[in-house]
């Protein structure tokens, strides 16, 4: 598997068949740019139409679409050092919402191993995709709000009764309906340089996202200990 670190001189030949409107059922793959609200913002409008309005019906959705395609695309922004490309769509069939983002970046197990944790150089790469998701673990350090991104989003689709894969380097990791993770690797020397993140779950799940997003945090985001306990005098 190959991915071209710069796509700006690609040369576009006419197309030989007609392309499909989107009709609120897909986003056409796309670069992310570097303003992500504003992307996340308008590919929510598109798969949940007035979701904006809290009172509307399609909030939850609206409200679950830009929190997991802001995180992964800050991740390609923040971490990756790469381009990056997110496409959407949503299957009226069967009611499921597909999300994918992928770079042409250094990979989670580059990033990490370029920030110098000494426990990164002898895990194959599948083990640290694990390790990427666990709260805290991030390659720019542990300011208050690094390394919870990947956790939270991958507990949440996990909480929707959905699917998220991590493909990076030689390694994948697929967290599912509240199931052990599954961890597995390419076949030799295959690799994607980049990271890969396939993320599925039903709309109806949805609807109550703020509720599952605070399911999130307490069972993924560890209570930080007080520098400074307080000390309380009679």
């Amino acid at each position: 598997m190959t991915c071209p670190s710069d796509t700006s001189g690609w040369e576009h030949g006419e197309e030989s068949f007609e392309r499909h409107d989107p009709g609120g059922r897909f986003v056409p793959l796309e670069e992310i740019p570097h303003r992500v609200e504003d992307l996340g913002a308008r590919i929510s409008a598109c798969i949940a139409p007035g979701g904006e309005d809290y009172e509307n019906p399609n909030a939850g959705l609206y409200d679950a679409a830009f929190y997991l395609i802001t995180e992964m695309a800050n991740n390609v922004c923040q971490h990756s050092r790469g381009t990056g490309f997110v496409a959407v769509q949503i299957t009226p069939s069967d009611g499921f919402v597909r999300i994918a983002i992928a770079d042409c970046g250094c990979g989670i197990p580059g990033s990490l191993k370029a920030a110098g944790f000494p426990w990164v150089r002898d895990l194959p790469d599948e083990d640290i995709i694990e390790q990427a998701m666990v709260a805290r673990v991030s390659s720019k350090g542990q300011p208050i709000n690094e390394g919870v991104g990947l956790t939270l989003s991958s507990r949440i689709v996990d909480l929707m009764g959905g699917r998220m894969l991590i493909a990076s380097g030689a390694g994948t990791v697929v967290r599912s309906n509240n199931a052990a993770l599954k961890k597995g690797c390419f076949a030799e020397g295959v690799r994607f340089p980049g990271t890969l993140v396939a993320i599925s779950f039903r709309r109806s799940a949805a609807s109550d996202f703020e509720f599952k997003l605070h399911q999130a945090k307490e069972l993924e985001i560890p209570l930080r200990v007080s520098p400074y306990p307080a000390t309380f005098q009679p």
